[in-house]
């Protein structure tokens, strides 16, 4: 299929600039060194711009043979900063087209912030002829209900910045800002969007109740003392474990595939084991009310036996049911085996095929998170190069799917610390 048009913010641009987009890694930790930077190198449409990180060699227990920022340097063919603020005071960050930030949780925000500020600054030097500043973000958006409602806050600011200016096909943010997407993959699964299709024309009819579950076997990791990033408490945090590490992965599908505008969470109810080793939330069992009166039940476990990352990698499990007045959408399997599940619609739309089964894309099979080390990284990672390049995306993940999952495990720490069910958090003001 024919790679769709340039949009019209890159008509102002020389023509004989590159085609390639200019992308930033911030973080150069695990992820980065073994997903992100192999498959941005790969890619004939990216040069990789510069790589940033506060440490000159990143260690990790989940991989002991981190290279250094000068090995990747030369790897990658590429300079080096050493922190965001060197990075947008050079050249480079001044020209950039995109950001992928894969750095700890915590940081998130402050450095959003920084992107989207520079994206401003450009917008407002040239408002004709300004480059676009894309970021993709590592999930979750924050571990900070109040950090995830100001970075919406401002990007939504950014949206109204030039609103006059864009045709209505325009998918920039708007004020700068070309794309702010967060990379939860499953989201930008084919499957994942022909879900979101039913719902979004009215296939389910109103959304009145969802059931998930979700399997992890990464106990290995929430029982070792030495992952403070994945186990530690920082700044606002209640507790730390699998509810932000992996849950906030089955969130972001529900709030995408369902809407954001129909499903907007009110109130939760959770309870949380953790482990003895650690402290770390290791299984949940939570209860989400939402604003409509439709409720989903949310269960989630790290128990799973075996590693996720081990040679064979042993499977992720998961279950979504989504039920609507006039149908339901169930997806099921794991992830490592497509033919283990499928996408289903039930009808309930048409009295004549009441209760018929029609399978949305039968050759896919079931996939979720896309983990694949080879080829060129994910489809939200293709979205955001798309942006960057100034082409048609799919936003699978927005910041406002970020700020739903994040407002939804924030309440669910809350209410286990408390005991009581509680209310969302749903401006700075409340907190």
């Amino acid at each position: 299929m024919a790679k769709p048009q340039l949009k019209r913010w890159y008509s102002s641009r020389d023509s004989s600039c590159s085609t390639k987009a200019s992308i930033v890694l911030i973080g150069a930790g695990w992820w980065s060194q073994g997903w992100h930077l192999p498959h941005l190198h790969r890619n004939e449409e990216v040069t990789i711009s510069a790589i940033v990180d506060s440490s000159p060699h990143p260690t990790s227990n989940l991989d002991p043979n981190l290279e250094s920022l000068a090995t990747l340097a030369t790897r990658y063919d590429c300079p080096i900063f050493h922190s965001l603020a060197e990075l947008l005071e050079s050249p480079i960050g001044k020209s950039m087209d995109g950001a992928l930030v894969c750095t700890p949780h915590a940081t998130h925000y402050a450095i959003g912030v920084e992107l989207i500020q520079e994206a401003k600054r450009r917008y407002e030097e040239d408002e004709k002829n300004y480059n676009p500043l894309s970021v993709l973000m590592e999930k979750p958006m924050t571990t900070d209900v109040d950090e995830a409602i100001q970075l919406h806050t401002l990007l939504m600011e950014r949206k109204e910045a030039d609103k006059h200016k864009k045709d209505e096909n325009d998918q920039r943010i708007g004020g700068g800002v070309g794309c702010f997407l967060v990379n939860h993959s499953a989201n930008f699964r084919p499957q994942a969007r022909a879900a979101h299709e039913l719902i979004e024309t009215g296939k389910l009819g109103d959304i009145r109740h969802v059931t998930a579950f979700f399997a992890s076997p990464l106990s290995w990791i929430f029982d070792d003392p030495s992952n403070t990033g994945w186990n530690e408490t920082r700044g606002s945090m209640l507790g730390n474990g699998f509810a932000w590490g992996q849950q906030s992965h089955i969130l972001s599908w529900i709030y995408h595939v369902a809407g954001v505008e129909n499903l907007v969470p009110s109130k939760v109810f959770c309870h949380m084991t953790k482990s003895d080793k650690t402290g770390a939330d290791v299984s949940h069992a939570a209860t989400v009310i939402c604003s409509n009166d439709a409720t989903f039940s949310l269960s989630g476990t790290s128990l799973l036996p075996g590693n996720a990352h081990s040679d064979p990698p042993v499977a992720k499990r998961i279950e979504i049911k989504i039920f609507g007045t006039k149908g339901a959408v169930i997806y099921r399997g794991d992830d490592r085996d497509p033919s283990s599940g499928k996408l289903e619609w039930l009808r309930g739309d048409d009295e004549e095929e009441m209760g018929a089964v029609e399978v949305q894309c039968p050759d896919l099979g079931f996939e979720f998170e896309d983990l694949d080390q080879d080829g060129n990284g994910p489809a939200s990672l293709q979205c955001f190069i798309d942006s960057c390049l100034g082409l048609d995306y799919y936003v699978g993940a927005d910041c406002l799917t970020g700020l739903r999952s994040v407002q939804t495990i924030e309440a669910m720490y809350r209410s286990h610390v408390s005991g009581n069910c509680e209310s969302i958090i749903d401006s700075t003001e409340e907190s």
